[in-house]
């Protein structure tokens, strides 16, 4: 499935969803990459204060990729004031 982002705070429920979609614990989670139980729930709370480095780590754990799409061969609706 697609999680398509426009900020960086809607990463927090598609990362805990991921990961709980996976059967893994914070702490199962925090093992895998050599993190506390800590340092992940952090990461859930605010990830857009991870580097993009520990983030596709992370993401490599959860077996999920980044995608970036070129918006100008989309059909998308322009962003509201504010958005990105």
């Amino acid at each position: 499935m697609d999680y398509p982002l426009r900020l960086a705070d809607q990463l927090r429920a598609h990362l805990r969803a991921l990961r709980k979609q996976r059967g893994l614990t914070q702490a199962q989670l925090g093992q895998r990459l050599g993190l506390s139980q800590v340092r992940i729930a952090e990461i859930e709370a605010r990830p857009g204060v991870v580097s993009v480095d520990q983030l596709l780590k992370i993401l490599s754990a959860l077996d999920a990729t980044l995608v970036l799409q070129d918006r100008a061969d989309v059909s998308v609706k322009p962003a509201k004031k504010g958005e990105w």
